[in-house]
């Protein structure tokens, strides 16, 4: 009776291993320093999304996520870790102190099997972290690299796209479940570092998506891919998102969780991770929308237009001017003669100069030259994006020195100017031209705030700088 009770005991005792918690799967979310404009980047709280994501999925469970500020000074917290993400301004151990003591206690992670997974510009390397002929130790863990320019052996090329799609390169794979071709205004980095047998992936790397880009000469770029390495770890390179608000989108995030899990051995679901994401807001971003800095901006349009020392400032125009509702019909000769912000004569064909004093025209006329951008007095703010006629547009307002404020927009992809909208008035600009480095458009049409219709056209015929102001001038 004896022998019968403990034999009833012990069948129990092994008949009940899950009684015994297993050990969830840990994940450490390295988060390096950044020193990008609020909305883009957002290194800590795109660590904290991943963190709630990861232990918030509803399928896939037992995942514990961590989230350091620095490299963990307790080696204990390292030894259980089965995958790393890291998220920073290039390679965060590269930007940490004690770089050699934390590359060479990676390398110990690694060699047992621990997965990584490095997001955006956490891909990236410097010229001074690697070697002359590009040699890293993350090129083997995660199969490939951001190379910076500055980088001796290879460029990478960083450039925002206002809609690039993301498409799947090996819909087999596991980290390829539950997303489809997606499209992002974002900057997914291109012609990255695959090693030096021709840039071509090795044996074990996989081209997860592509993206065919730059958007002027097109081609096939890898934007994300994983490894699996000899050691048994496994790596993932993810060059999205710039812009924090992408979180937002299902796909990217479903495709960058389903890596963290596959770096982590643990299985992907056939539809891919589920969870639920809270308003971006919750993750505490300096900002969920990027605004760039207006007069980082005002650079870059001037930069386009050929410069400062190419800006318009003293010049004369021939123009044909009509003042009608019809656009079509013939403009009369005009003659113009500008100097600076507020000094304008014009005269009708070959009749005597005008001097124009307080005149409102001269002011759209310094936007148009771009000068009212580099004005000291000039203040500066960004405009949300608009669309017109299938075009993204940019835009700053400018005041102080133009009153009422005056909002004028570019063409988000090659700068132009497009518009000015103004007074009681919307300027649309067209049919480029280039004069002596200078870069502008020659026709301008001016339609009614109230009523959308077109009240004058000017286009400009001839164009010249001037050294010295005609002595004919009143």
């Amino acid at each position: 009776m004896k022998n019968g009770f403990l034999l009833s005991l012990l069948a129990c005792l092994f008949a009940v291993p899950c009684l015994v918690a297993a050990e969830p799967t840990r994940v450490l979310i390295v988060v390096g320093p950044s020193t990008h404009p609020p909305g883009s980047h957002e290194v800590a709280a795109g660590g904290r999304l991943l963190q709630h994501c990861l232990e918030n999925m509803s399928n896939v469970s037992d995942v514990a996520a961590e989230v350091v500020y620095e490299w963990p000074k307790d080696q204990s917290r390292l030894k259980s870790v089965s995958t790393i993400v890291f998220i920073g301004d290039t390679f965060p151990p590269q930007r940490l102190p004690e770089t050699a003591t934390i590359l060479a206690q990676l390398d110990t992670l690694m060699a047992r099997g621990c997965g990584i997974v490095c997001v955006h510009y956490a891909t990236g390397l410097m010229g001074h972290d690697v070697g002359q002929a590009g040699e890293h130790p993350l090129l083997g863990w995660l199969g490939g690299y951001f190379a910076n320019k500055s980088c001796p052996h290879h460029q990478s090329i960083a450039k925002i796209y206002p809609s690039a799609a993301i498409t799947p390169a090996t819909p087999e794979h596991p980290i390829s479940r539950g997303w489809n071709e997606f499209m992002l205004h974002d900057e997914p980095y291109v012609n990255n570092y695959f090693g030096a047998d021709q840039n071509r992936l090795a044996s074990n790397v996989t081209a997860l998506a592509t993206s065919m880009l730059p958007t002027d000469s097109p081609k096939n770029e890898t934007v994300a891919w994983c490894v699996e390495r000899p050691d048994s770890g496994r790596g993932f390179g993810i060059v999205m998102p710039h812009f924090y608000k992408n979180w937002a989108l299902a796909d990217l995030r479903r495709f960058i969780l389903n890596g963290i899990v596959w770096t982590a051995k643990r299985d992907v679901p056939d539809g891919g991770v589920q969870t639920t994401l809270p308003d971006l807001t919750t993750f505490s971003p300096a900002a969920v929308e990027f605004s760039e800095d207006p007069r980082k901006l005002a650079r870059r349009i001037v930069q386009s237009a050929g410069g400062n020392a190419n800006l318009l400032s003293r010049f004369a125009i021939e123009e044909r001017l009509n003042v009608s509702d019809d656009p079509a019909k013939p403009g009369k000769p005009r003659e113009s003669v500008f100097d600076g912000h507020e000094n304008w004569w014009f005269r009708g064909g070959k009749g005597d100069w005008k001097k124009k004093k307080d005149e409102p025209a001269t002011d759209l006329v310094w936007a148009w030259t771009l000068q009212a951008l580099v004005d000291e007095k000039s203040k500066l703010k960004v405009l949300p994006e608009i669309e017109e006629a299938g075009r993204t547009l940019v835009g700053l307002q400018v005041s102080e020195s133009i009153s009422p404020a005056m909002d004028v927009y570019f063409e988000k992809t090659n700068l132009q100017i497009v518009r000015i909208d103004w007074r009681k008035d919307i300027n649309r600009f067209s049919n480029w031209r280039q004069h002596d480095g200078a870069k502008y458009p020659s026709k301008c049409i001016g339609y009614r705030k109230a009523t959308g219709k077109p009240w004058f056209v000017s286009e400009i015929v001839e164009l010249r700088r001037l050294d010295e102001l005609p002595g004919d001038l009143p």
